[in-house]
């Protein structure tokens, strides 16, 4: 059985119980480098420096890598796909809703499109008039994604390539963070002149804004999934009414350096960050900090899994973990890249397949989070033959209620009629394949 093929699958289910679970928003927003990417990896501003730093006994967090690197587990598996084209290191990259594709920005200036499963190019390279992009970001349907730029432009492309004809202007710099809001009716755009304009996805007009945040560049931007807050990380992290641009929280400050990476829980309750060597977990009404996950080296870009309590964080010196959002405790094994080159942006698939990192060295890389932490228990997606996942209300007419309640006696359930493909879940109760 191909991993990446859902469809090849021919068993029975068993019911999965799954509780609400810290997701990140299906925005498809990715973050930037500190860095100064045109100077290359060698060369970091001086603040960005890459030395190890020690573990001070009275850290908030305790890393548990060394542990997780240690305890008896199966040797994990290579990664699925090294994708490969740019040249240039990468600095964006979106999956698209259909879990099959992904799209990937590079300092060259080109936008690419790779099939998740074969790892190839899909076509010739995406292009447009103004100068290199900083930034993607997916909208919430899937079919439009937004990028920024260096010259202060803000363009939308549809998957396939074709640009559209209108671009918009208003901010003086580059712009370095894009944010979609959860109806996909307004785009958020952070500056490197320390603005926000929000406007309307449809006309590019300015609804709210220019939102001063400070004299810092905004590398960060992220609607909450409620739609009427936005998180913005620049060298502090402020919480922003995004109907009228009023200051909710913040500014959230003393976070070691630039704040690279943001993004929201399911439930709008909390907000994570990347800054120095700490991903950071705020409450998001009061601000307060609620616990560090503590990395050897900084880290540059944080991502939620859709579909399970799981932190993954990747950053420089090639660190990458994934982290369980509960117990605070880190899940499988590190798995960042052997040659430890600088991971500058990482980001789930929708389903909570697949996750992926792009480096310094133009390539992004793919994995199967089944095979980063095989410890996590199986539980199952049920597809139309459409391909369309269902949900169990549509479900229902078919089986019966109980197929997805919990039951101190599972029982397994034939799908004559259905596909289905297995995710992974560590939640109490998440029943096996049989």
């Amino acid at each position: 059985m191909h991993a990446c093929d859902p469809y090849k699958h021919t068993s029975t289910l068993v019911a999965c119980h799954k509780r609400p679970v810290d997701r990140a928003v299906s925005s498809g927003q990715l973050f930037l480098p500190l860095a100064d990417h045109r100077l290359g990896q060698s060369h970091i501003n001086s603040q960005d420096t890459l030395q190890e730093r020690p573990m001070s006994s009275e850290s908030l967090a305790k890393s548990g890598l060394d542990e997780a690197s240690t305890l008896s587990q199966p040797e994990r598996l290579p990664p699925k796909h090294i994708l490969e084209g740019h040249e240039d290191l990468i600095l964006s990259f979106v999956f698209l809703h259909d879990h099959i594709y992904i799209v990937g920005v590079s300092d060259d200036g080109t936008m690419y499109k790779w099939d998740c499963e074969t790892g190839l190019l899909v076509g010739e390279s995406w292009k447009g008039e103004g100068g290199y992009i900083w930034v993607l970001a997916l909208s919430p349907d899937g079919k439009t994604i937004a990028c920024g730029r260096n010259d202060g432009i803000v363009e939308r492309w549809n998957t396939d390539g074709e640009m559209s004809e209108h671009v918009w202007m208003g901010h003086s710099n580059d712009v370095r963070s894009v944010s979609w809001s959860p109806s996909g009716g307004h785009i958020a755009s952070g500056s490197d002149n320390g603005t926000i304009l929000i406007r309307r996805a449809g006309s590019g007009e300015i609804e709210v804004g220019p939102i001063e945040t400070g004299k810092y560049s905004v590398r960060s931007l992220a609607y909450s999934p409620s739609g009427d807050r936005i998180a913005s990380g620049s060298d502090t992290i402020c919480i922003w009414d995004s109907n009228n641009g009023e200051l909710l929280v913040g500014p959230i400050e003393d976070l070691g350096d630039r704040v690279k990476s943001v993004v929201w829980s399911s439930d709008s309750s909390k907000l994570y960050s990347a800054s120095d060597e700490f991903a950071r977990v705020f409450d998001s009404v009061s601000g307060t900090e609620l616990h560090r996950f503590e990395h050897n080296y900084y880290v540059h870009s944080v991502a939620l899994s859709p579909k399970h309590n799981i932190l993954a964080c990747v950053g420089f010196g090639g660190i990458a973990q994934l982290w369980d959002t509960e117990s605070y405790q880190p899940l499988g094994k590190p798995f960042g890249r052997e040659d430890r080159v600088h991971l500058y942006c990482v980001s789930f698939s929708r389903d909570g397949r697949y996750l992926a990192y792009g480096a310094v060295d133009k390539k992004i890389t793919l994995w199967m989070v089944k095979d980063i932490a095989p410890e996590l228990p199986v539980c199952a997606s049920i597809y139309h033959p459409s391909g369309q996942q269902l949900t169990q209300q549509e479900i229902q007419p078919q089986f019966s209620s109980s197929f997805l309640e919990v039951s101190p006696f599972a029982s397994t359930v034939p799908l004559p009629a259905y596909r289905f493909f297995t995710g992974w879940c560590h939640k109490p109760f998440c029943a096996t394949r049989r």
